[in-house]
């Protein structure tokens, strides 16, 4: 559905969580929580990978700094 539509539905749900699925990869998944996704869900995207395990460390490297505060 796109940033736009996910931007659009946080501000429908309110503080309800929003899971954003479908399409997403690390390189999108900022862009993903800076438009209103709490969290993000991912699988199509470790198989497709040509290294699934790589993209999965990747998933977890990504992981590691959302959850981190950068100070």
């Amino acid at each position: 559905q796109g940033l736009d539509r996910v931007t659009e539905w946080k501000q429908k749900i309110g503080r309800l969580p929003l899971v954003a699925i479908g399409g997403i990869t690390p390189e999108r998944a900022d862009k993903v929580l800076a438009a209103g996704a709490d969290s993000v869900a991912v699988i199509t995207d470790f198989f497709t990978h040509a290294d699934p395990e790589a993209r999965v460390r990747e998933w977890l490297a990504w992981a590691d700094r959302v959850r981190r505060p950068s100070f």
